[in-house]
């Protein structure tokens, strides 16, 4: 089975799918505001994954597992209201959630995903 790389640019793809499971990442909208919330930027977060699910004929009830990286776990409250809105019309997908110095001071949050490849 040949692995397949959607959404290429110069230093990655944005989607790589291989045995019918897409792998992307997701960050808010550029350039990134740290005057904007977690809230705010987890929203634009949402918008780009229920974008790129759709680029592989998925929806966000085919995520099979999220990893959601904080810059600061005093974030931890509010996100988890955001995301539980989020997936309260869908069974949630397994998840890990943890703390770190994301590679921009200006983002607050940051999701890695796979979801499963109807396309």
């Amino acid at each position: 089975m040949e692995i397949q790389r959607k959404l290429i640019e110069k230093r990655y793809s944005k989607i790589s799918i291989y045995n019918g499971v897409a792998y992307f990442a997701a960050t808010p909208d550029r350039p990134f505001d740290t005057s904007e919330s977690v809230v705010t930027q987890a929203r634009q977060i949402f918008a780009r994954v229920e974008e790129r699910l759709a680029e592989v004929g998925s929806t966000k009830a085919d995520l099979l597992f999220v990893t959601i990286i904080l810059s600061d776990k005093r974030y931890l409250a509010e996100f988890n209201e955001l995301w539980d809105a989020w997936v309260s019309d869908i069974t949630p997908p397994s998840r890990a959630c943890f703390f770190a110095e994301l590679t921009n001071p200006d983002m607050k949050v940051e999701f890695i995903m796979q979801a499963r490849a109807r396309q």
